[in-house]
């Protein structure tokens, strides 16, 4: 199980990574920014985002994640998990016009299939900025929340051990006074420890909304340095937190973008792929809900020959 579990993780954090075109603030770093003009609050596309932003992944019951995920689209699965965890951003430059430098944090239900790879697909997200939010409700479709963001260092243990393991930030959200989360982030990286520069054009979902209620589709180019760092320990979510559910499970990676550059194309209208053939992973399941066919038992097998050998479905009776 292992083995899978490893590719499954590898491949599908990168596709996780896509979910919000927005930006956020946190107190990391800041830089200035040029005074500029749009119309509604934001800048037109292609829109263009620079920060830097952590993504901390989560094993996801199916049986969960299908409670946020809407049932046309189909779920990619091994052993009856998906993949789900949150995605926290600090642009120190965004679109908004109000406030360029805001926070962002992006929970992820799991991931959906979209031939010939998988994207993630977002149930709840929190952005510190109004005309963000409003931008994210009526242009991409996104289930947007005003939250504010807040940021402590906690003070260093006094010797040797305060010295080699610092405190990691706190960043605590919360949202109409209640708090949603708080977490230990990874310090600001530099230099060779910043990770590889990484450039990638990825596709996400949106929409099922109030605002949009038909399935987006839209493509990002993404610039950066990434690497891995341990997850965060000191993850909190209150139990009257939408996001408890979710992230009920030990964290199992953490993927840390540094000098990340993202320019956003505007969502299109999409319709998606009703079918489970070619998927390049026979381990990894699409789960289908759209009601169109039930669900067959299929006989059990091991991992290796699900690789080699397509499974023969049962034949129907006469």
């Amino acid at each position: 199980v292992a083995a899978p579990a490893f590719i499954f993780i590898l491949l599908s954090s990168l596709a996780l990574f896509v979910q919000s075109p927005r930006s956020s603030r946190l107190g990391w770093f800041w830089t200035k920014s040029e005074k500029r003009t749009g119309a509604g609050g934001y800048l037109p596309p292609p829109w263009h985002f620079e920060g830097r932003a952590i993504y901390q992944l989560y094993p996801v019951k199916v049986e969960t994640a299908e409670k946020y995920i809407p049932k046309e689209l189909n779920i990619v699965q091994l052993g009856g998990y998906t993949l789900g965890g949150w995605y926290l951003a600090n642009y120190t430059d965004s679109p908004a016009l109000d406030n360029p430098k805001f926070g962002e944090l992006v929970a992820i239900a799991g991931l959906v299939w979209n031939p010939p790879s998988s994207c993630a697909w977002a149930s709840h997200v929190y952005v510190g900025s109004k005309s963000a939010k409003i931008h994210g409700e009526k242009e991409v479709g996104l289930p947007e929340n005003l939250g504010k963001f807040e940021f402590k260092n906690p003070e260093r243990k006094p010797g040797l051990l305060g010295r080699l393991f610092p405190p990691r930030p706190e960043v605590t959200l919360s949202c109409k006074g209640r708090e949603v989360i708080s977490m230990a982030v990874p310090k600001e990286r530099h230099g060779w420890r910043a990770g590889i520069p990484v450039t990638m054009n990825m596709p996400s979902f949106s929409g099922f909304t109030r605002n949009k209620p038909g399935l987006l589709n839209y493509w990002l180019e993404l610039k950066a340095r990434v690497s891995l760092v341990s997850p965060s320990c000191k993850t909190r979510v209150p139990e009257s937190s939408p996001l408890k559910e979710l992230l009920s499970n030990r964290p199992m990676i953490c993927l840390d973008f540094e000098k990340l550059r993202m320019d956003v194309n505007p969502p299109k209208k999409f319709n998606p792929l009703k079918t489970f053939e070619n998927v390049p992973f026979p381990f990894m399941q699409a789960r289908r809900r759209d009601g169109n066919e039930e669900d067959k038992e299929l006989p059990k097998q091991g991992f290796l020959s699900s690789i080699f050998k397509r499974q023969t479905p049962a034949p129907e009776a006469a």
